[in-house]
């Protein structure tokens, strides 16, 4: 476990452009030592012909210039992008011509369900759409499609959507409609290439979003590409997802609502991918808001996205924002400082504090940042100013304080004089008011965090709590005092996005309706997002599936994970040893190191096991839990269960031993049988067990992921009972 890896190859670069609302971050990524090679910053191009293209290209060149790359070093460039759900935010968006098809009883409801109408994007921006029906059994042919979709162009039609009832089983129909679209110069999109779940209304919507934006985001995506080949770079060129992935640019220009409210999924892939969270909560914090998520055993939450409160079929990640960032604007009001945001400095128009060198005198007084805003911001004139020109902000407050350290340093003089004149006018002390400031700040942040934790069953376990984003420093340590976690303000957090864009995986889930899944059902979804993912780039051994069955909707899905190479970190110095690993293993479990002990493992991972006494019935009777950490080579914790069991078994014996975990572990409740939750550790992966509902679906998941294993291969079963 102690020998080096060292490795002489090339330089392997990837380039990660995060674009934000202000400015555009570009970074390059050694890939094997995982060290920041250089970065650059340019201002975000809302107003350029070429929209945020624009930005992207002109930070990658900043970054080659600036960092001496060569272009065979380079193995990906991905960026993310606002450009879909500014659109959506705007109402920039393209007329949708909808035709829907259905027969015989169905076509009454059909007609109903597919026509959508006039759909509100955000108050007082408004999707177009226009629709016609044709009967699938009397009227569908060649003909009837081709008038349809000239009476649809005729009518300001710049993109058509077939969609019919049941079309997921059948999309031929769909499929055609959509091809002769193209053919006629309109673009084609069958809302079964979309989402293969019933549901025709919100299928149908899924797919008239998605057609709404493709024109913009066709062209933009054009120009990048175009920009790119011109520099001479032949790299992989990938796009953030809203769930946390990234997806080749030929994928985008079929599925641009993939990139739907993907503003927040650059630290969530930062902190899987960077930070290497496996349990806990990343807080990414701007000026303005701050990005809260939360991972369980190394995956992030995801949920199904929502524009102007109407659901879709996309995956987009549990990211709950809050208005309070490290230049958020604190109110007063009756000689009292009442509450700090949602206005921050920019948007009030107002410097920092801490960031405006020489202030000696200052005044303070309130101000109205934006019409309908309450009066009662506080602003400060400073040096004798007739109009106030900065304000006090968390990010100064965290300086009284001592809590920042680096990126949120500011000029300390500054920032006395300034606390210390609102202090002597709010009658405390300056201390007392930074204090004061950054509650109210942490009140907001703490609330979501703990209800977070509380909802996706976290708060027993051992978390990593990381701060990411420039204002991290302003907001996250006083956060982490509040809640009783210790904390770690993530690695170049000015640019942690731009890296975890960087160091994307390549991600794609499959869902279907299916009423009783069975083993070939899944062996086939898992198939298909195998094949999803290797398409777009991923090798082949390092993708991985988790399939899951939801009883309430019917729905399976399978995610599939994977990234263009196989992961050939060079570590600079040596790994740590077992007895290091077993620390960490310990450490994580809260139980002392000679209650930990080590029960298999491999080049890849090790599983321990340890003993922890647990008191029940109001402490009056003492048992023992026995938790399991599973660690991997660099010490990085890849799952921690409170209280489970290990069996070490043969690949050829999975399957009945699985039986065996399942018989003695199954509980019965309202909802009938619950299976346990079941991890098999084998050499180069965990696989996941625990979104499957049924005894025979996770023996089929178990055969087909334990099938390329030698018989006599030994794996490690972890199962407990189900958390409650």
């Amino acid at each position: 476990m102690s020998d080096t890896i060292t490795d002489h190859s090339p330089r392997r670069i990837k380039i990660g452009i995060d674009v934000g609302g202000t400015f555009t971050h570009a970074v390059a990524v050694d890939v094997g030592t995982m060290d920041l090679v250089g970065k650059a910053v340019v201002p975000t191009t809302h107003s350029a012909r070429e929209g945020v293209a624009a930005g992207v290209v002109e930070s990658m060149r900043k970054l080659i210039d600036a960092t001496d790359l060569k272009n065979e070093e380079i193995v990906l460039i991905a960026h993310s992008t606002t450009q879909a759900t500014n659109a959506l935010i705007e109402g920039d968006v393209a007329k949708v011509g909808i035709i829907g098809m259905s027969t015989g009883a169905g076509a009454i409801r059909a007609r109903r369900e597919a026509n959508l109408g006039r759909l509100e994007l955000s108050p007082g921006k408004f999707l177009e759409t226009s629709f016609h029906f044709i009967d699938s059994a009397k009227e569908y042919g060649e003909e009837k499609i081709r008038q349809t979709i000239d009476e649809l162009g005729n009518d300001g039609c710049e993109v058509i959507v077939s969609s019919e009832s049941f079309g997921v089983d059948d999309p031929s129909k769909e499929n055609r409609v959509a091809e002769i679209a193209n053919e006629m110069g309109l673009a084609g999109c069958a809302s079964s290439a979309l989402s293969q779940l019933y549901g025709l209304r919100v299928r149908t919507r899924t797919a008239v979003v998605n057609a709404s934006m493709l024109p913009k985001m066709l062209e933009t995506a054009n120009m990048t590409e175009k920009a790119v080949r011109e520099s001479g770079i032949n790299a992989a060129l990938m796009v953030m997802r809203s769930d946390g992935g990234i997806m080749n640019i030929d994928e985008m220009r079929k599925r641009p609502i993939l990139t739907m409210l993907s503003g927040p999924a650059a630290g969530v892939a930062a902190a899987l991918m960077y930070e290497r969270i496996s349990d806990g909560c990343m807080v990414e914090v701007g000026g303005t808001t701050s990005d809260i998520c939360v991972i369980k055993n190394g995956r992030p939450i995801v949920t199904h996205g929502e524009v102007g409160g109407f659901r879709l079929y996309v995956k987009t990640l549990d990211v709950r924002t809050v208005g309070i960032a490290g230049g958020s604007v604190p109110r007063v009001k009756g000689g009292k400082l009442i509450e700090v945001g949602p206005r921050s400095a920019h948007i009030a128009g107002l410097g920092y504090e801490a960031f405006t060198p020489g202030i000696e005198s200052v005044e303070a007084t309130t101000v109205q940042p934006r019409k309908g805003d309450p009066d009662d911001y506080l602003a400060l004139k400073i040096n004798g100013e007739s109009e106030p020109s900065i304000t006090l902000t968390p990010t100064g407050a965290s300086n009284i304080l001592g809590l920042a350290s680096e990126y949120a340093k500011g000029d300390r003089q500054s920032i006395e004089a300034a606390f210390g004149a609102v202090a002597k006018w709010l009658n405390t002390s300056p201390k007392h008011l930074a204090e004061q400031l950054l509650d109210l700040c942490a009140r907001k942040v703490t609330r979501v965090v703990r209800a977070m934790l509380e909802e996706h069953k976290l708060k027993d376990r051992k978390i990593t709590f990381v701060g990411g984003g420039g204002g991290a420093e302003a907001i996250v340590p006083f956060c982490a005092k509040k809640l009783h976690l210790d904390h770690r303000i993530a690695k170049n957090t000015e640019v942690i996005s731009a890296i975890g864009v960087a160091l994307g995986i390549i991600q794609d889930t499959v869902e279907r309706t299916v009423m009783n899944p069975s083993e070939a059902d899944l062996i086939a979804l898992r198939k298909e997002a195998f094949e999803s993912v290797q398409r777009m780039g991923a090798d082949a051994d390092s993708i991985q599936v988790v399939v899951e069955v939801d009883r309430q909707t019917k729905r399976v899905s399978a995610t599939a994970s994977g990234t263009p190479e196989l992961r050939t970190r060079t570590l600079g110095g040596d790994l740590p040893s077992l007895v290091e690993l077993q620390r960490v293993a310990a450490d994580t479990a809260g139980v002392q190191l000679d209650r930990m002990k080590r029960i298999t493992g491999d080049s890849w991972v090790q599983v321990f096991q340890g003993e922890k006494d647990k008191r029940v019935l109001l402490g009056l009777l003492k048992t023992i839990w026995m938790p399991v950490i599973v660690v991997d080579r660099e010490g990085i914790v890849r799952l921690q269960l409170p209280d489970a069991r290990v069996d070490y078994v043969e690949a050829s014996g999975v399957s009945d031993a699985l039986a065996t975990v399942i018989d003695e572990f199954t509980t019965f409740g309202d909802a009938g049988e619950v299976i346990p939750d079941v991890y098999i550790a084998k050499p180069g992966q965990i696989v996941d067990l625990t979104g499957l509902i049924e005894p025979g679906q996770m023996q089929s998941v178990a055969r087909v992921e334990t099938q390329q294993l030698a018989a006599d291969e030994m794996v490690a079963l972890i199962s407990m009972r189900k958390e409650s």
